[in-house]
């Protein structure tokens, strides 16, 4: 495992030990049952989320200054989410570095966003109590920045496509799923249609681009969860 971390801490461009690096790594479950006198990622994980939040605002205050306090704040929302920051931890395979107890183990602990989520926030902490608070984040606006920018990109935070992902999280904390259903036409005249699913709900959207049949599909699902 210490071969394994240091290998980490070179994927992510911070210097940390091995050893301090291994306290972002132990879960509940395998402290629980370690007869070693371990202490849990949770508190860790109390900090790192409050330096991920930090960044984010800031980055956002300081890159984008003609956009207001609203819609910062949707970008935000997005881009701190649990889906988001366990596509990250995936992304950088913090799974394999995981202490898990035997249950947590057997049930896919591994592969749990919460989880992932959770490791991702502790991994921010140690670097920060390690680094400061400037490597800290950078390391999170390195993770972070193409959310955010894909986010701002034609101003997409106002389109059904990035309103119905900023309600998915607040309400179910999950992204919405895209499936491509026909593709026809020829190269110059192609048309699409798209589903647009979440939890429950579903939305068909047509357009003479990929985007835009997702973004009618979305539109069609952002309303559904409006009226209730």
């Amino acid at each position: 495992m210490t071969k394994d971390l240091n290998a980490l801490s070179k994927k992510i461009d911070v210097d940390v030990p091995a050893e301090e690096l291994k306290r972002a790594f132990y879960h509940t479950s395998f402290v629980n049952e370690s007869d070693k006198n371990l202490r849990s990622y949770e508190r860790l994980e109390f900090l790192g989320d409050a330096v991920v939040e930090l960044a984010i605002r800031e980055y956002l205050f300081e890159e984008f200054p003609g956009e207001n306090e609203g819609e910062l704040s949707k970008i935000k929302a997005v881009a701190v989410s649990k889906p988001v920051l366990s596509d990250r931890a995936a992304d950088l395979h913090l799974g394999e570095y995981l202490y898990l107890g035997k249950g947590e183990k057997e049930s896919g602990g591994r592969n749990k966003d919460s989880i992932l989520c959770d490791v991702f926030e502790s991994l921010v902490g140690v670097i920060f109590l390690n680094k400061g608070y400037r490597e800290a984040a950078k390391f999170v606006v390195n993770m972070l920045r193409d959310e955010v920018d894909n986010l701002l990109d034609q101003q997409s935070v106002l389109s059904y496509k990035s309103a119905l992902q900023i309600e998915a999280q607040k309400q179910y904390e999950k992204r919405p799923t895209y499936t491509v259903l026909e593709e026809t036409g020829k190269a110059h005249n192609r048309r699409f249609k798209v589903e647009a699913s979440l939890n429950q709900h579903r939305g068909i959207g047509r357009g003479r681009s990929k985007k835009e049949a997702e973004e009618a599909a979305a539109k069609q699902v952002y309303l559904q969860i409006k009226r209730g």
